[in-house]
């Protein structure tokens, strides 16, 4: 073999090793979505199955948080994970009680990464976005004060208390993770997570209401 053929097979033999690594380097989250066609729409899932849940209160004295009535995930080729349970609802009032998570594991490989494709997640809470956020999930509510902060499990999280006059108390929860946040959940963690939380009732007060995000639980 000359020594141009040698190089030649020396610089394959490294590029099929990087190609290799490249691939493995970031396991697909989900490999049976691929294999199912899931990925790109909407699909119904068992709330047990969800990344994301309220826990069950730890003493009576605690409020009780509530309990998803459905769910449903939508997964994107570019390593997005969303999933959204309805919670209870005893209000007539616009939108959906629900509980959004949105887990960015990226692309399985450098071959897949698509620099131009849209997050479908909020991975970050701007003011524009949160006066987007306000607008989407509480719409025609009036709002209560300026957004405060709380903490749970994973650190701080923004919350804003709103009021549908006459007919419900409302709170509005979102929580921004990154991989080091993500990383006490244990297993595979994402490389970052948007979370929020909107709950609207009828008797309850924001108080109340905002508890039941303290008790955010993430299994990955």
């Amino acid at each position: 073999m000359t020594p141009i053929l040698r190089r030649i097979a020396a610089a394959s033999a490294v590029a099929a090793a990087l190609m290799t690594s490249a691939c493995v380097t970031n396991p697909d989250p989900y490999p049976a979505a691929a294999v199912s066609g899931d990925v790109g729409r909407w699909v119904p899932i068992e709330a047990g199955r969800a990344r994301v849940a309220l826990a069950a209160p730890a003493s009576a004295d605690v409020p009780a948080s509530p309990g998803a009535l459905a769910a449903r995930e939508f997964r994107t080729s570019q390593g997005e994970l969303v999933q959204t349970l309805t919670l209870p609802n005893n209000t007539a009032v616009p939108g959906d009680n629900e509980l959004v998570a949105a887990f960015d594991y990226g692309p399985s490989s450098i071959f897949q990464a698509d620099v131009h494709a849209a997050k479908v997640g909020r991975y970050a809470m701007e003011p524009a976005s949160l006066n987007h956020l306000i607008a989407e999930m509480l719409p025609r509510a009036v709002l209560q004060g300026e957004p405060q902060i709380r903490k749970n499990g994973y650190g701080l999280y923004g919350y804003v208390s709103a009021d549908y006059p006459g007919q419900a108390k409302c709170v509005l929860a979102w929580q921004v993770l990154d991989g080091t946040d993500l990383r006490q959940a244990g297993g595979a963690a994402p490389r970052r997570a948007g979370i929020q939380m909107r709950v609207c009732d009828a008797r309850a007060q924001p108080a109340e209401l905002i508890a039941a995000f303290d008790s955010l639980r993430l299994d990955l």
